[in-house]
């Protein structure tokens, strides 16, 4: 089932961003610009964005509504979105991989020919990041739906944009403070802001603002899709410490050689004695960190036992979330197919045990 829609999804964003490049002269105005973006967005994924809005919309709706082609165009704006977001969050990470291929700054760097390390790539792919950004609300508003919907949407979308954008400012920050005086609350603050609102709440709240339910079943997915999001994270983190590239697609053990305030990294240094804590301390104010200094760190974080407490977090989150899709008043078949969403979308989480 979920194959099939993520199949048309991707047919529908290599249309859309062809039609675009129609609409606005992408092609035209540089080849490198239009192939850039087509091939970025096009990447294989997991499309958690748009098939969360297209289960909730049509959970929401009549039954014998289907899965049109507007509707699928309309969902892009979150995949969109994503891919947006992702696009700057490499730049600021100056990240080299991403769904194992390279991200767009350094594929910028190469179409033009200048040094891998250089800033042209960068700023490009800023540039090009904007144009992505204007497109996901351009794919939001193409939807045939009351006017009023629209533009209840719209504004739960632009909330999501500005909300990731505000959790993405104090990550940065937060990645600046000393461990000692980093709090949990603050982390998971960051995790709600960056993570969950965009890529869980706003897909399902917004689903269901253009189906014209009910706003306490908007409610409950707000909530629905906060706990979730907090899950994925923690999730993502786990994952970059204890996977390899292969099995994600993106450099691993970043988060250590970026020194980022994850909640693994707080309950690491909660946990250690005084000699430990000074040793964490100490490697995550190196600017350069050794393959070394990455690894030592990785150890502190399995010996303090906070990846277990992560798994046992993430775990505790996730089973909140299934006990609240059952009080959903949605059509039977998609309550369903959002339960298998999730477990699809955590898949990965059992191996994680295997290896804490």
């Amino acid at each position: 089932m979920f194959d099939n829609t993520i199949g048309k999804i991707n047919i529908s964003l290599k249309d859309f961003v062809e039609g675009a490049s129609g609409r606005i002269g992408l092609q035209k105005a540089s080849p490198a610009l239009y192939s850039g973006i087509l091939e970025f967005v096009t990447r294989p994924g997991k499309r958690i964005r748009p098939v969360l809005f297209l289960i909730s919309f049509k959970g929401y709706s009549e039954s014998r509504t289907k899965v049109t082609r507007g509707l699928i165009r309309c969902s892009l704006a979150f995949e969109l979105l994503h891919d947006f977001l992702l696009v700057h969050d490499d730049v600021i990470d100056n990240s080299s991989l991403r769904r194992g291929k390279p991200t767009l700054h350094k594929v910028f760097n190469k179409k033009l020919g200048v040094p891998g390390g250089s800033r042209i790539g960068s700023d490009l792919a800023i540039v090009a990041g904007d144009i992505i950004a204007a497109l996901s609300v351009e794919a939001l508003l193409s939807f045939n739906a009351p006017a009023e919907l629209k533009e209840k949407a719209l504004l739960e979308f632009t909330k999501a944009m500005s909300i990731t954008g505000v959790g993405e400012f104090i990550d940065i920050v937060n990645n600046l403070t000393c461990m000692e005086k980093v709090k949990k609350n603050d982390v998971l603050m960051t995790y709600i802001y960056k993570t969950a609102r965009y890529t869980f709440e706003a897909p399902l709240v917004i689903g269901a603002i253009l189906s014209g339910c009910a706003r306490s079943e908007i409610k409950k997915l707000s909530v629905l899709g906060t706990t979730l999001g907090q899950a994925f994270q923690l999730q993502d983190d786990m994952l970059d410490v204890f996977f390899s590239a292969k099995k994600t697609g993106k450099p691993v053990l970043s988060d250590i050689a970026e020194s980022k305030k994850t909640l693994m990294a707080w309950k690491a240094y909660e946990n250690l004695n005084l000699s430990g804590k000074k040793r964490a301390s100490a490697i995550l104010a190196k600017k350069d960190k050794t393959p070394s200094d990455i690894e030592e760190f990785r150890s502190l974080i399995i010996s303090s036992g906070s990846g277990k407490y992560c798994l046992d977090l993430a775990l505790s989150l996730l089973n909140a979330s299934r006990s609240l899709i059952p009080a959903l008043k949605m059509g039977a078949s998609s309550k369903k197919a959002l339960s298998d969403f999730v477990e699809r979308s955590f898949c990965k989480i059992n191996s994680l045990g295997d290896v804490l």
